[in-house]
């Protein structure tokens, strides 16, 4: 506006002056001397009116091309990237409308090239470059949009990178473990060292233990069956009851005890750096089907991640499943051996038996022929011998063919048969028998039938479990006297 302003007063200012001076010519007379003159003069002053502002506007055309070229020439090395804005040549002092253009190219070039250099910030990577933009510039407030969404997407990566290096890290221990455990060992001791390792190793952790649950005398005792890098300052206790110390504590609560400040010296770790007491303690247990087989110690100098004792919580349960077939093996192999010296020592018992059984045979044969002897020595004795067998309350519950001789017996034995039947008027008969009951053993001599025969009784108490006489047994022999 301002340029066409001033071309516009310049005819209007030239215009006014030619027609002053024209007037001024007119009323000084000057027009009037000679016309000749007046149309030269007129000539002038119309050339004039027209030159100077012709003149005046090429110089202003000029003006304006040389500040388009210039215009032109910042656009061009701008976007060719060849010159940077400290090196543009803008003349932002300018009055006019090229310098309002100037001004409203410098602040455009000078955003440009800070959105320029922050979206190459972005390209290289660095995300913590800062953008100097206003709350108004659309391509900057683009930029930091992206510039979060790639914070974000970077972040999201980050963790999906680690989520995969820890599902990597936990997978392939699994991997390893499964191999180890795999192998037919023998006993708890032979698996426990590598184990112990390998869990150390993976966990990253400076010293490990097992301790494995086993009867010895009457009590179950926390056996340590390996230990991995404790130094002689400091050894693990080889034995541990249930409920002492630490690992007896997570034996019998049978849960994770995690210490991340343990107190000064309670293990030392050696290092290149020298000696150090771990930062980090987890004692886990080893429980299979509600089972607990034993306890697992790892020390270390740093705090052990979460994830890692979770991982530490899963391989836990496979040891103790190896302890458990481990024992199933044992057991198996000692029930095996059991059931195999049964067998032998049995096969020996019955070859025994037999010669046993022949030898017995033998005898019973032997022991049967002299009982028929004996039988028939007896029933000789019996015809022999007189012999009265009675009940404590005084009941004949045997008698021989003799004593029925002897003594004139001639019915037939039967339950209501007393003493009196034979000695009911003898008292010296019941003075007797009444001692005999009392567990002592009686003899009787008296004669008989006019002297002429003599007849010697003993009275034979036999008594029971419980000392009680439960039968008399009376033997007589008959003397002829000359």
């Amino acid at each position: 506006m301002k340029i066409k302003l001033k071309i516009f007063l310049t005819y209007i200012i030239f215009l006014i002056l030619i027609t002053g001076v024209v007037t001024l010519f007119y009323y000084w007379g000057i027009l009037n001397i000679n016309i000749e003159e007046n149309k030269i003069l007129i000539l002038i002053l119309i050339s004039a009116a027209v030159l100077i502002p012709l003149i005046y506007t090429i110089f202003i055309s000029v003006t304006i091309s040389e500040n388009i070229k210039q215009i032109a020439v910042n656009l061009k090395n701008f976007f060719s990237y060849t010159v940077f804005p400290d090196k543009l040549k803008l003349k932002i002092n300018k009055k006019d409308e090229f310098g309002s253009v100037y001004k409203a190219l410098s602040v455009l070039l000078e955003t440009y090239f800070k959105n320029t250099e922050f979206a190459e910030n972005l390209k290289l990577g660095n995300l913590k470059a800062k953008s100097e933009v206003q709350q108004n510039e659309q391509l900057g407030v683009l930029l930091v949009d992206i510039k979060e969404n790639l914070l974000t997407y970077e972040k999201e990566r980050r963790l999906n990178m680690l989520e995969l290096e820890r599902n990597n890290w936990y997978q392939s221990g699994v991997t390893d473990f499964t191999l180890l455990l795999q192998q037919d060992y023998k006993s708890t001791e032979e698996m426990a060292y590598p184990v112990i390792k390998k869990l150390a190793e993976h966990l990253r952790a400076e010293q490990a233990g097992i301790f494995v649950l086993k009867e010895k005398g009457d009590k179950e005792l926390l056996i340590l069956e390996a230990a991995y890098a404790y130094d002689k300052k400091k050894q693990l206790d080889t034995e541990v009851e249930i409920g002492e110390s630490l690992v007896g504590k997570c034996a019998k609560e049978q849960k994770l005890i995690r210490i991340d400040d343990l107190p000064e010296g309670y293990t030392y770790i050696s290092s290149g750096l020298g000696e150090d007491t771990p930062s980090s303690l987890i004692l886990m247990p080893l429980i299979y089907e509600k089972r607990l087989f034993g306890v697992v110690e790892i020390a270390s100098l740093k705090r052990i991640t979460d994830y890692r004792v979770n991982f530490l919580n899963v391989i836990a349960e496979r040891i103790a499943a190896e302890i458990s077939n481990i024992n199933t093996k044992i057991l198996t192999t000692k029930l095996a051996e059991d059931s195999q010296k049964q067998t032998e020592e049995l096969a020996i018992k019955e070859k025994q038996s037999e010669k046993t059984i022949s030898a017995l045979s033998k005898e019973k044969e032997q022991l049967n022929f002299k009982l028929n002897k004996l039988s028939e020595n007896l029933d000789l004795i019996n015809t022999i011998i007189p012999k009265v067998i009675f009940n404590p309350d005084g009941k004949i519950s045997e008698i021989n063919k003799a004593a029925k001789t002897l003594y004139g017996f001639k019915e037939e034995l039967n339950s209501d048969k007393k003493t009196a039947n034979i000695f009911e008027k003898n008292e010296k008969f019941q003075e007797i028998f009444k001692k005999v009951l009392s567990g002592e053993t009686m003899i009787n001599r008296y004669f008989r039938n006019n002297n002429t025969e003599e007849l010697f009784e003993k009275f034979i108490p036999v008594k029971n479990s419980e000392n009680k006489v439960e039968t008399i047994i009376l033997i007589a022999e008959l003397i002829k006297t000359p």
